[in-house]
């Protein structure tokens, strides 16, 4: 057991570009235990940045979007990632959020492609575009594959069904720009979670695919977390797990385990919010690290998963 960290209120936010499917879930702390009170589709921007920032609560905040850029990127530029963030909509940054539609218009200040599909689109042309190598990886050290899952995907490759760059652009621009502004810390950045618990607001990325491992979900390789049947059996030992860290489940939070979210597919999404919001108890309670030893927490860093301990596999 590492140190309990002194957050009061978890929120794990299942993020994604479109804001129908987006999930939040939310546990509070009374005295040295968890409840997890609420899981619901997550509301406005604005509406819930305000909720966030609640002066009552020291908040940790998880997203699943990238808080952070590939080495190979930032080598190539002077600001860090959070400099970056506040130079959004300024020159030479003013069309960083816009997505290239053609290899002609990516560039070091827009590199994220392509905006849509089209016959004949290649990655190699955003490695050309970006002057990458194409031996060199576009992924960050926390997005490779470890010996518990597989790779993410490429930050600027807009393209297929698991790419993430159109939804952490929406998820800069309307979460952490605007927190920022308000004071929030963003981890790890701003250093180790420790340091950051007397903050009203502390930001990080999570990974429900990472979670799943952290917390006894048993989403095996052959199941699909779009299946109703999938999800509740890939979250059978949670209840139990729960019970043991004497964690207490609202009742619809027990009903949707035991129901395995409902029947239809858009069911993945308050899945993995509630997977992450479990990661983060094991984090904030200390029986999982934040991050693994060897990784430095600094202004020109990557980023980092929370509650990653794996380093990617050679």
């Amino acid at each position: 057991m590492g140190a309990r960290l002194a957050f009061d209120r978890l929120v794990h936010s299942d993020w994604s570009l479109h804001p129908n499917k987006r999930w939040s879930a939310v546990a509070i702390r009374d005295s040295s235990e968890w409840s997890v009170e609420s899981l619901g589709q997550t509301p406005a921007p604005d509406t819930f940045l305000s909720y966030l920032l609640d002066d009552d609560f020291k908040t940790l905040a998880g997203f699943d979007f990238a808080i952070g850029l590939p080495k190979v990127y930032l080598d190539k530029i002077e600001p860090d990632f959070l400099s970056l963030l506040s130079m959004l909509g300024h020159e030479p940054w003013h069309e960083l959020a816009l997505v290239a539609k053609f290899p002609s218009e990516v560039s070091i200040p827009r590199p994220f492609y392509p905006h849509c599909a089209r016959r004949g689109v290649k990655r190699l042309e955003l490695l050309n575009a970006l002057q990458l190598d194409p031996n060199e990886d576009m992924l960050r050290e926390c997005e490779k594959v470890t010996i518990h899952r597989g790779a993410a995907s490429p930050l600027f490759w807009t393209l297929g069904a698991k790419q993430v760059g159109k939804a952490a652009l929406s998820g800069w621009k309307d979460i952490l720009v605007p927190a920022r502004k308000s004071g929030a810390c963003i981890w790890p950045y701003d250093g180790a979670l420790s340091s950051l618990t007397t903050n009203t607001l502390t930001i990080a990325e999570t990974y429900p695919a990472e979670a799943y491992g952290h917390v006894e979900i048993d989403l095996r390789q052959s199941m699909s977390k779009k299946r109703q049947t999938d999800r509740r059996a890939a979250m059978s030992a949670l209840r139990k797990r729960c019970n043991d860290y004497k964690i207490e489940l609202c009742e619809n939070v027990r009903f949707n385990i035991d129901d395995g979210f409902g029947p239809d597919s858009s069911g993945e999404d308050p899945f993995d919010a509630l997977a992450g919001l479990i990661s983060m108890i094991e984090v904030s309670d200390g029986r999982r690290a934040e991050a693994p030893n060897s990784i430095i927490f600094s202004k020109r860093s990557e980023g980092w998963i929370l509650g990653q301990i794996d380093l990617a596999c050679a």
